[in-house]
């Protein structure tokens, strides 16, 4: 192989694999750093739980750190509806998500929390003990919402480590 040859080659990989990284950092910033940042506008308030059920709906999910192997899964979904003080001083009404990472969901989907194991019975039995610990009815807390768009509540905020 001459040397132009080679050089041509060793140039592509460079390219190919700064595309690669590049395209990782977007998917990096639009899967874990997004909600992060939304929690930085959030206002903090006091939820009153109105009613909570679990719907026939059940939800499919991938199981993560297994997605190479098609893992899926599912969890039944948890709707629990809250009122709170929201801006300008007025009563409102939303569901309540565990936190901004569960956020974005619409319809049959927006569900107040979101486990994933392989194993279904384990979400069903963390759905049953979010549940419990939180969408007793008349509980009251303390939760977040975003002004820009109050029809999702969150029961508490991640930094930006995810925690």
């Amino acid at each position: 192989m001459s040397w132009s040859k080679c050089y041509c080659v060793a140039a592509t990989m460079l390219v190919l694999v700064r595309f690669g990284a590049f395209v990782l950092l977007v998917i990096f910033i639009v899967n874990d750093v997004r909600p992060a940042i939304r929690g930085l506008y959030m206002r903090r308030t006091t939820c009153t739980v109105l009613t909570s059920a679990i719907s026939s709906d059940v939800v499919s999910c991938e199981c993560p750190g297994e997605m190479r192997r098609g893992c899926t899964s599912s969890f039944p979904c948890l709707k629990i509806n809250v009122t709170f003080v929201g801006r300008h001083r007025l009563n409102l009404t939303g569901i309540l998500v565990d936190n901004q990472k569960n956020m974005g969901y619409r319809g049959d989907q927006l569900c107040s929390t979101r486990p994933c194991n392989k194993y279904r019975y384990d979400n069903v039995r963390r759905v049953l003990d979010f549940q419990r610990s939180t969408g007793q009815p008349d509980r009251t807390f303390p939760c977040f919402f975003d002004p820009g768009d109050q029809t999702e509540v969150f029961r508490q905020l991640l930094d930006a480590n995810g925690g």
